[in-house]
C-alpha cells in the first residue's frame, strides 16, 4: 500500500495512478512486436525488445491488480449497481493480470526454444496471441471507467469523522470567492 502522504490530495488511493501503465505498455508492446515481425531479420533484437515490453506489461498488470484490491477499502461502495460493477471489474482485472503475465512467460520461454525463436510463422502466431490480451484489458477498463464515471466510486477518499464536534473545513472554500453582504440600495424605488 502507498502511504497517503505520498499521494496527491485529489486521489483516493494509488490505483488510478498505477492502472494506466499496463494499458500503455500493452500497446507499446504490440507496436514493437508488429515492427519486429514486419522488419524480421533487419531488426535483430526486435523479438527480445517486444518480449521485454510484454514482461513489463505483465508485471505492471500484477501491480495494478493488487493495487486495485487494496483500493477497495479506501472508497465507499454504496449501491448494488456499484458493487456489481466492482465485481465485474475485479473479475476482468484478474483475467487481464493472468493473461498478460502468462503471455509474457510464454514469450520469454519462446526466446529459449530455437524452433520458436527462428521461425517467422511462430512469431506470427505469438503476435496474434498477444493481440488476444487486448480484450480482457478492454473489459477491465470499460468496467473501471463505469465504476468511476457512472457509479461515482473512487472520486473521493473515505473521510474520518473529526474528533471534535466542530464542522470539518470545506476544502472547496479556498477555491471560491467569499460572497459579501449586499449593499443597501439608495434612491427612489
Amino acid at each position: 500500500m502507498v502511504p497517503d502522504f505520498l499521494l496527491p490530495e485529489w486521489v483516493p488511493n494509488a490505483h488510478p495512478l498505477i492502472v494506466h501503465f499496463p494499458i500503455a505498455l500493452i500497446f507499446v508492446s504490440l507496436a514493437a512486436d508488429a515492427l519486429a515481425l514486419w522488419l524480421g531479420d533487419q531488426w535483430e533484437t526486435g523479438r527480445e525488445v517486444a518480449t521485454g515490453l510484454y514482461a513489463a506489461t505483465g508485471l505492471s498488470a500484477v501491480v495494478s491488480y493488487y493495487s486495485g484490491t487494496w483500493a477497495i477499502d479506501t472508497v465507499p461502495i454504496v449501491t448494488p449497481g456499484a458493487a456489481q460493477t466492482l465485481s465485474t471489474h475485479s473479475f476482468w482485472a484478474w483475467y487481464t493480470m493472468a493473461s498478460t503475465s502468462g503471455y509474457a512467460l510464454l514469450r520469454t520461454a519462446g526466446l529459449f526454444v530455437s524452433r520458436v525463436r527462428t521461425r517467422r510463422s511462430a512469431h506470427l502466431v505469438l503476435f496474434v496471441l498477444g493481440l488476444g490480451t487486448l480484450y480482457p484489458m478492454y473489459e477491465t477498463g470499460e468496467n473501471g471507467g463505469a465504476m468511476v464515471y457512472k457509479r461515482g466510486v473512487g472520486v473521493t477518499r473515505i473521510q474520518e469523522v473529526p474528533p471534535s464536534s466542530s464542522p470539518a473545513q470545506d476544502s472547496t472554500r479556498r477555491d471560491t470567492v467569499q460572497a459579501t453582504e449586499p449593499t443597501p440600495r439608495t434612491g427612489a424605488p
